[in-house]
């Protein structure tokens, strides 16, 4: 493999991980207006029930994908905090 294979590669890595950031932020605009949603209607931030979905879906994802599912709950943990900081802010906004 040539070196400009190896450059190439990583420059779309890259660009994958421009795209996972963009998606990224999209999810977490959405999560704020589940904050706002629950602040006007005085509810919790704090959801167990739907943390335990998200983690589910993630593990189920990865398994699909060929992924190791305790790697996708890993970063499925990371994702449902950025989440909760997010609408966090908006409660305390």
């Amino acid at each position: 493999m040539s070196d400009n294979f190896l450059a190439e590669t990583r420059e779309a890595i890259a660009e994958l991980d421009k795209q996972m950031f963009d998606f990224l932020q999209k999810r977490t605009d959405l999560a704020q207006a589940i904050g706002e949603y629950k602040a006007e209607h005085g509810m919790e931030v704090h959801n167990p029930a739907q943390e335990a979905r998200v983690i589910e879906r993630y593990r189920k994802l990865a398994e699909e994908h060929g992924i190791n599912a305790d790697e996708a709950e890993a970063i499925a943990k990371i994702v449902i905090q950025i989440a909760i900081d997010r609408e966090n802010s908006v409660q305390k906004g």
